[in-house]
This record gives structure tokens, C-alpha cells and sequence, in this order.
């Protein structure tokens, strides 16, 4: 896919992205084409044979959400479950976008898209192709999201009656389409696993697509309520736990090894130079320290999950990986969630979750003398991934990790080597 620009490190805009990826889900010979309401006003109400006809949320210039305009039912669904996450005013808002589109209040919106296939088979188009593979009718909606360097296609299945029948990913670039295997991968394993605290997506569909990887997950169904902290908290200690508890020192471990080497395949860069420097002075500080390693969510944040029946229902698997310090998903979590409601804090929010590390880590199992250093690794591999996706070059809003990442780690280093001589703390 060499018109999508993550890779090529230019970040498009919504719109733009909106036909690129159009294109390629709806490949030549399929005709697509932009309509207004005033233009479309004549056309007949029912879709032609081999066509399909999209609603753009809000407009195709600030593109969010494709809904399909027939059947309603499905449209309305598609919105309801927009944001399976949210909660209160948010969830109540979405609801009523549902049944405002059930109303066909939705035709009044300014911006659709019109797609006609004139080729069959399952290798015409995603939508063909996944009808094929799950062998029934569907329709989808499509969502666009912010640019990102994991950004890729993600489609909602519905069936005509608005059934909610799963979510496809694609794969589109080397990146994304290494993710979607590793969700493929990272779904069956934890379908084995005794999970009573986490619901995980059951796998529906992996393959591929003229070359895409193309991965189908079942929704996951409940209430969708917000959780307290230690139903949380337990979520995360179970998913720890998974694949067992080992402990190492960092020095020792293979995931210091790993993270080291992900340092050095980015270099000339000088943030990977900058990274490395901060983790031998850890390396050689903690030494003799030891850590509990586990696995992690990868990209556990509040819009990556709910609640219901006393569960986290979790979804968005493919950065799962077993073998790091216990403690990266509350981590992750707490710094995400700042962000998300002040991007420009970003730093800050780094830096708390240093100070605080000691609180947040703890009903984890994680002692008060080694929580600052989880927090300063957690940090570490966050900017090794943002440096390793290209992720400043796609567009991501946390992509420069000079400017947010490596200032606080710098400080914490410089205190991490002062104290690191008193008995029985390293931070």
C-alpha cells in the first residue's frame, strides 16, 4: 500500500487517508465517488446492484466514521456502537445518534460516498472477501482515525438487521500488517488461558487479502460500565500472570537484551543514542536488583476497554508480549489517560508517573524500592517503539519523544544515581 504515507513518514489527512483507504479496501476497477446531499437528493432511495452507498461522520474533511445509508438498522447500530468504551453523557449521545439514524435522519448529512464493484469474488473487494470468509451477508462501517503510525483500516460487521457480527482489522503496511498477525496470535493464545477477570475477543477469521493481512475478532458483549480501581487492578494482575511470573535482574533478563537491541537498530538516531545511555546507567546502577517479569496488554488505556459483570472487557491485542517487568499496563494506563485529556502535558505526565510509580505499582506486587525503575523501563520501551514505528514521522502526536520522553528519563537518571547507593533502594 505505497499511497498510505505512514511509512513514507508523512502524515495525511483524515480526508486524504479516507480515499486512500478506500482504494485500497475498494480497488480498481470499483468506482468511487463523492456525493453531496443536493446532488444525491435525486437518486432513487434503493442502492443499484454491486453498489454501496456511505454516510461520512461529521464530513469528509474531518472524516471519523463511514456509515452505510441502507439498511438503517444497520446504520444505527454501526453509531451505537461507535465507542463501545464510553460512558455516561458520551454513551447516551451515541445512543441517540442511533436511533436518529434508524429515523433516517442520517440522509440529511452533507457528505457520502458511492462505491460500485463491477468485478465478483471474494478478491474484488474487503467487504467480498469477508462475506467469503465468514459465510454470511454483512455490511460495514468504516473507521478513520487520528494519524498514527498503527493506523489501519478497522471495520465493523454488521448484519443487514444491525447484528453486531464482529471487527475486522487490515493490515496495510509492513507495520500494521505485523500487528494484525500478532493480535491473530496473541487471541488464540489467551483463548487457552483461564482467564475469570478478562474477557479477550474470540477469533473469528485470520488470512490474508491481496496481500493484506486481514484479521475478524467477535465482539465482546456486556454492559459497557465504568470499573473501580481494583477491579482494574486485578484485570492487569491476571493478565501478568498468563504465561507465568519469573524473576530476573534487568541485566540478566532477555528483555533487556531485547530492549537494548530495538535502542540500536534505530540508531544514528540521537533520541536511540540519548535511550541507550539512560539504560546502561540503569543497567549498571540496578545491577544486583531483581524484578518480577510477566506479560502486558501492550495498549491497555480506558478507550481500549470496559466493564461489565465484574469483568474488563479488553480488546486491541497486538502490542501483547510476554516477559516485561510486571507493572507496564497500570503504567501505560495512567500515562495515556493524562495525555488523552492534555496532549500538551505529556511530559508532565511522564514525570508523574515516575514520582508516583511507588503508589501505582504497588497493589501490583511491586516493591516501593523498585517501582521507579518499572516506571523508567516502562518509559524506555514506549519511546523504543515510538522511534522503532516511525511513529514522529507518520504524524503521531507523541511521536517526538525527544521533546515529552527524554527529559524526565534524563532527571530520573541523574536521582536514580545518587540513591542508588543506599541499601535496599534504587529509586
Amino acid at each position: 500500500m505505497a499511497a498510505l504515507t505512514d511509512a513514507a513518514g508523512v502524515a495525511a489527512s483524515r480526508e486524504a487517508y479516507l480515499w486512500e483507504t478506500l482504494g485500497v479496501l475498494w480497488p480498481e476497477p470499483a468506482q468511487i465517488e463523492r456525493r453531496g446531499r443536493a446532488v444525491d437528493a435525486a437518486s432513487p432511495h434503493a442502492e443499484l446492484p454491486g453498489q454501496a452507498e456511505f454516510l461520512v461522520l461529521p464530513s469528509a474533511e474531518r472524516a471519523a466514521l463511514l456509515l452505510p445509508r441502507r439498511p438503517r438498522r444497520a446504520a444505527a447500530a454501526a453509531l451505537r456502537h461507535y465507542k463501545a468504551s464510553a460512558a455516561g453523557t458520551r454513551r447516551l449521545v451515541f445512543r441517540a445518534l442511533g436511533l436518529a439514524a434508524r429515523a433516517g435522519l442520517a440522509d440529511v448529512l452533507p457528505d457520502r460516498v458511492t462505491i460500485g464493484t463491477v468485478r465478483p469474488g471474494p478478491e474484488a473487494d474487503v467487504v467480498s472477501y469477508l462475506r467469503e470468509a465468514l459465510g454470511q451477508d454483512l455490511v460495514v462501517s468504516l473507521r478513520i482515525s487520528a494519524p498514527r503510525a498503527n493506523r489501519k483500516p478497522v471495520l465493523q460487521l454488521l448484519s443487514p438487521r444491525g447484528e453486531i457480527l464482529g471487527f475486522a482489522k487490515v493490515g496495510v503496511t509492513d507495520l500494521t500488517g505485523g500487528l494484525v498477525r500478532a493480535e491473530a496470535a496473541a487471541l488464540r493464545r489467551l483463548a487457552a488461558a483461564p482467564l475469570a477477570r478478562v474477557a479477550v475477543p474470540r477469533l473469528l477469521h485470520h488470512g490474508q487479502w491481496r496481500g493484506h493481512e486481514v484479521l475478524v475478532q467477535a465482539p465482546l458483549s456486556g454492559s459497557g460500565r465504568p470499573g473501580r480501581q481494583a477491579g482494574l487492578t486485578s484485570a492487569m494482575a491476571e493478565v501478568a500472570a498468563v504465561a507465568g511470573l519469573t524473576t530476573q535482574t534487568l541485566g540478566g533478563s532477555g528483555y533487556g537484551r531485547g530492549l537494548r537491541a530495538r535502542l540500536e537498530a534505530c540508531l544514528p538516531s540521537e533520541p536511540a543514542r540519548e535511550l541507550l545511555q539512560v539504560l546502561a546507567n540503569l543497567e549498571t546502577r540496578a545491577a544486583g536488583t531483581s524484578l518480577v517479569f510477566g506479560a502486558w496488554h501492550g495498549d491497555w488505556t480506558p478507550w481500549n476497554m470496559t466493564f461489565s459483570a465484574g469483568r474488563a472487557l479488553v480488546w486491541d491485542w497486538e502490542r501483547f508480549a510476554v516477559g516485561v517487568p510486571v507493572g507496564y499496563d497500570a503504567l501505560h494506563y495512567q500515562v495515556q489517560a493524562a495525555v488523552a485529556g492534555n496532549p500538551a502535558g505529556a511530559q508532565a505526565a511522564a514525570e508523574v508517573a515516575l514520582f508516583t510509580a511507588p503508589m501505582t505499582l504497588a497493589p501490583l506486587g511491586v516493591g516501593r524500592g523498585v517501582a521507579g525503575l518499572v516506571a523508567a523501563l516502562y518509559l524506555i520501551e514506549i519511546a523504543a517503539r515510538y522511534l522503532q514505528d516511525q511513529a514522529a514521522e507518520a504524524g503521531a502526536r507523541l511521536g517526538d519523544v525527544q521533546s515529552w520522553l527524554l527529559p524526565p528519563l534524563a532527571s530520573y537518571a541523574g536521582r536514580f544515581q545518587a540513591t542508588a547507593g543506599h541499601e535496599g533502594e534504587v529509586a
